[in-house]
């Protein structure tokens, strides 16, 4: 039976599936990110499979002791009914206990061990061959991945990946904003890893923010799946992002692409935001430290589009609208009221 065909049931007794959902690797993660690109209406499905799967208690390694392997294989040949004459193979969800003695007796000890040592094999690997870039405060870069992606790394951000991608997964980490241009394959699906949540895609033009529990996902062509931490995806569709706050709900909205993506491009942009939100925006973009002096209403707000601009010119903006003054040492910034002093 093909998977587009399969019901929960069907899912729940998949041992390809459920090694997906417990211990993913980049062959599961190839096969099951692609077959949810192409079967978006199964992603309701899918999740309460993993449901299931994750709050049963499942083991962490199919590997058996002999005495075991052996009482599990009686186990299920006592249950076994005769054979008819029009023999069929139909397993049914009765339980986990049948379910799990399936599964592991399909796993024999070698094949257990086999997975194990590549699985080392596949970490040693990344940990001694990785990229690190990384940009401070007032910095931001832009350089070409080994398969051609590029990407634009803003301040305050590090982006890791392989030397090579040689598995069937692209997959780097990030801390901070980058915005990707991906390049298109197919077969082998691009991850950003962010920890604890991920982001997945073939071919696409995104930008991605993830700071201090923050996280924003603004899709500018293609096609991206979120994953949460608990495993719930979302699918984004062009000019769509997805919003996600500390501790708080998941949320989609639409979007200014300059707005968001502009700073790629030296685009220094603010729009309704509040003193201590244009403050970090600065410290960021120019890579200062300022402090203030100031007595601001609490509704205060700032607007404005700058390209391409030094400290002193967007200071001097801001200044004129708010009437108030700044100082400059070094990379010390004192913004102060003229009439209080």
């Amino acid at each position: 039976m093909k998977y587009s065909q399969f019901d929960i049931e069907d899912f729940l007794n998949d041992e390809f599936f459920i090694r997906w959902v417990k211990k993913p690797s980049d062959e599961t993660d190839h096969f099951w990110l692609k077959w949810i690109a192409e079967h978006p209406d199964k992603i309701h499905l899918i999740q309460k499979a993993r449901e299931v799967i994750l709050f049963v208690d499942y083991k962490d390694s199919y590997c058996l002791s002999d005495k075991t392997y052996t009482d599990l294989y009686e186990s299920i040949i006592s249950e076994t009914p005769p054979k008819s004459s029009k023999p069929t193979l139909h397993i049914r969800w009765r339980g986990w206990h049948k379910v799990a003695a399936i599964l592991l007796v399909t796993f024999s000890s070698v094949y257990c061990f086999k997975f194990y040592l590549e699985d080392r094999e596949a970490t040693s690997l990344s940990q001694d061959e990785v990229v690190v870039k990384y940009n401070p405060a007032g910095q931001k870069s832009s350089f070409r991945l080994p398969d051609g992606t590029v990407v634009y790394l803003n301040a305050k951000s590090k982006l890791s990946y392989p030397v090579t991608f040689s598995g069937d997964v692209r997959k780097v980490t990030m801390e901070g904003e980058a915005y990707f241009e991906v390049k298109k394959d197919n077969a082998r699906p691009f991850v950003v890893d962010l920890g604890e949540e991920k982001v997945r895609v073939t071919g696409t033009s995104f930008n991605l923010c993830s700071f201090k529990g923050f996280l924003s996902v603004a899709l500018v062509e293609g096609g991206v799946t979120y994953v949460s931490q608990k495993g719930d995806m979302e699918q984004l569709q062009p000019n769509e992002m997805l919003t996600k706050v500390p501790h708080g709900a998941v949320s989609k909205r639409q979007f200014d692409p300059l707005e968001i993506c502009g700073w790629k491009d030296n685009y220094l942009i603010f729009k309704d935001d509040p003193f201590d939100k244009v403050v970090m925006k600065l410290e960021r973009w120019y890579g200062v430290k300022i402090s203030s002096k100031l007595t601001l209403n609490a509704d205060w707000s700032y607007s404005g589009t700058y390209h391409d601009k030094s400290l002193e010119y967007v200071l001097e903006g801001i200044g004129i609208a708010s009437e108030f003054a700044y100082a400059i040492e070094g990379k010390n910034v004192t913004i102060y009221n003229p009439k209080q002093q």
